[in-house]
């Protein structure tokens, strides 16, 4: 890129040009933007300042913020509500009476020897320990993970793979415990 004289002279009479127009725009026109809409700004926020300073029984900043407590603690107690009443069947304990069928049982356990030896297993990985079908395993893996046994996880690549849950832990540990697999190390 060249810089010609011909150039620095039309970029000079340019910004001459520019300045000059501006110039004689602003005191034709009186072209202010800025000032009118601080005004408005600054009048709003007086307006709002008297309204909410007002003299009356009882301030309207004090009725406002106890509207804005009132409207908090029913949040907050329809969020305790909430989670105490219809979540609550969520990631119980297996009840006695309901054991693990067998193809979940499968899973769980391959899940299971799989996090034991510090491995993670995906889906068609599961399908090979298992030797279930497509369906079976993905029904098992739904029991397991509304049971409160497995969840789903990412591992650092992005690829899914099926975690223990602590009380999936304990339920391994109690099956390891009853079969007698032990550590193999």
């Amino acid at each position: 890129m060249q810089v010609t004289m011909k150039g620095i002279m039309w970029g000079a009479v340019g910004t001459i040009a520019t300045t000059a127009l501006g110039k004689i725009v602003e005191s034709v026109f009186e072209v202010s933007l800025i000032s009118p809409a601080i005004l408005t700004l600054w009048g709003w926020i007086k307006g709002l300042w008297g309204w909410l300073g007002s003299d009356v029984a009882m301030p309207v900043w004090l009725i406002l913020l106890l509207c804005l407590a009132g409207l908090s603690a029913v949040v907050v107690i329809g969020v305790l509500v909430y989670v105490n009443y219809f979540e609550e069947g969520e990631g119980e304990e297996l009840p006695e009476d309901a054991p693990l069928t067998h193809d979940q049982l499968n899973v769980f356990v391959a899940i299971g020897k799989a996090y034991q030896d510090g491995h993670h297993l995906g889906l068609e990985e599961i399908l090979e320990h298992s030797q279930l079908s497509r369906i079976a395993a993905q029904r098992a893996l739904d029991h397991l993970c509304n049971a409160g046994l497995i969840r789903p996880a990412r591992s650092r690549f992005g690829t899914q793979h099926a975690d223990l849950t602590p009380q999936g832990q304990d339920y391994y540990l109690e099956l390891e415990r009853e079969n007698g697999w032990g550590a193999t190390r």
